[in-house]
């Protein structure tokens, strides 16, 4: 039940900061994308999720949105690819998170998900981009 409640409030509060029908139109230049981290933690669910707005925009913003843009254009929007934090040193604690990204990236689709063994193994292959 805990995890319907919070992916319904989630969903109800990407509605409430999705982009209204007066939005300018995306150009293929324009990258937007909702990224969610998911986790269970003392037997409790946690989403957290962001917008990630590539240039910015006036809508809440990524915490490290510059970051994480340069990362993704290093990888030319290749989740799989990301930079990361090379070198990380992370224990192999089972701790599973799963992060996705919805979205377009520099105006073609984006529909990526992956679970990790643990938030440092995802941080670790993610770097900035879902640092939130």
């Amino acid at each position: 039940m805990n995890k319907i409640v919070s992916v319904l409030a989630a969903t109800l509060l990407a509605a409430a900061l999705a982009p209204t029908a007066t939005a300018a139109a995306p150009t293929a230049e324009t990258t937007r994308l909702q990224l969610t981290a998911e986790r269970i933690e003392d037997g409790v669910d946690t989403i957290g999720f962001v917008w990630l707005d590539c240039p910015a925009t006036d809508r809440p913003a990524h915490p490290h949105r510059a970051e994480a843009c340069a990362a993704l254009d290093a990888a030319d929007g290749d989740f799989d690819r990301l930079p990361g934090q090379p070198g990380a040193r992370c224990t192999a604690e089972h701790s599973p998170v799963t992060l996705s990204a919805r979205g377009t990236y520099q105006g073609r689709s984006v529909d990526w998900t992956r679970t990790y063994g643990n938030p440092c193994q995802a941080n670790a292959q993610t770097g900035a981009v879902f640092a939130f």
